[in-house]
């Protein structure tokens, strides 16, 4: 009877793993604050889409550091214990996690798999090796859950290189990374930071609608799950009311039924069957 009972105290032990997901957005963009950037950008070689945080956006970065500290107590006092630090290899991403890193005395785990939409696979961004020199918090040997190709015939509008078709491949690429992160992260904490797009992953954990989430700059979306229970929605990164200063610049931002309409070229995902509901009751 030994080997039974071992079997059902590992079954209860198993229901209690509890799976802990922060999810947050990056802070207020330098690009979007001051336009002429971009032009400049251009000038000097430097990849548009990969702008740096304004003034504003560092500080939003703090004040999101010190609140998600606070976040990770439990009702004892207690931390929840962070084992990873998940970033998209966006520089305006990269910083906001740094005062994170610093907080939770956590290296930064560059992670391909949450890269931006549009995002164009390969060495187009500098490298975690190259980010190193200025981000000192990033480990450089970790290798990511998920990498990605582009899509045949299609291009970033901004930059002309060879991209993932947006948003059809992009929400599939959300999906395929949920799965991987559930499989690799069971009965840990970990902490995401991302782009507004990536509201596509909370609704691949909660297996529900897109049309109901938004991502303000910094905003912190917490998921949990018990087991091999249903994820929890535990705090919605709509709002940001744990920073002091916001700019109607970088806002709150949304899935429309636009992002998957084809007719203009413009956008995809209608002709694979995905759109809004995509993740609604899906396997």
């Amino acid at each position: 009877m030994a080997p039974r009972e071992e079997n059902i105290s590992t079954d209860a032990a198993s229901l209690e793993d509890i799976t802990r997901i922060y999810l947050i957005r990056h802070g207020d963009r330098f690009d979007y604050a001051n336009p002429s950037w971009h032009d400049s950008a251009k000038k000097n070689g430097t990849l548009v889409t990969d702008p740096p945080l304004s003034a504003l956006g560092h500080r939003q970065a703090k004040e999101t550091a010190k609140y998600l500290m606070e976040s990770i107590q439990d009702q004892n006092g207690e931390r929840h214990g962070v084992s990873k630090i998940l970033v998209s290899p966006y520089v305006r991403v990269i910083q906001t996690a740094v005062p994170t890193s610093d907080t939770l005395n956590l290296p930064l785990s560059i992670e391909t798999g949450l890269s931006e939409a549009h995002a164009t696979p390969g060495n187009v961004l500098p490298t975690p090796n190259q980010r190193f020199a200025y981000f000192p918090h990033i480990d450089t040997t970790y290798a990511p859950l998920l990498q990605f190709e582009p899509t045949p015939g299609r291009t970033c509008p901004k930059t002309g290189h060879p991209c993932e078709a947006f948003a059809g491949h992009y929400v599939k690429r959300m999906g395929e990374f949920a799965r991987r992160v559930e499989e690799t992260y069971r009965g840990q904490t970990i902490v995401c930071f991302s782009h507004a797009a990536s509201v596509a992953l909370v609704a691949a954990f909660l297996k529900c609608s897109m049309r109901e989430f938004k991502f303000a700059p910094c905003g912190v979306y917490e998921l949990k799950r018990r087991g091999d229970g249903p994820w929890e929605l535990v705090s919605n990164g709509e709002a940001n009311a744990h920073v002091s200063e916001n700019s109607p610049t970088t806002y709150p931002w949304g899935f429309g039924e636009k992002h998957f309409k084809e007719g203009e070229g413009k956008y995809y995902g209608e002709s694979e069957g995905i759109d809004l509901d995509y993740f609604v009751n899906s396997d």
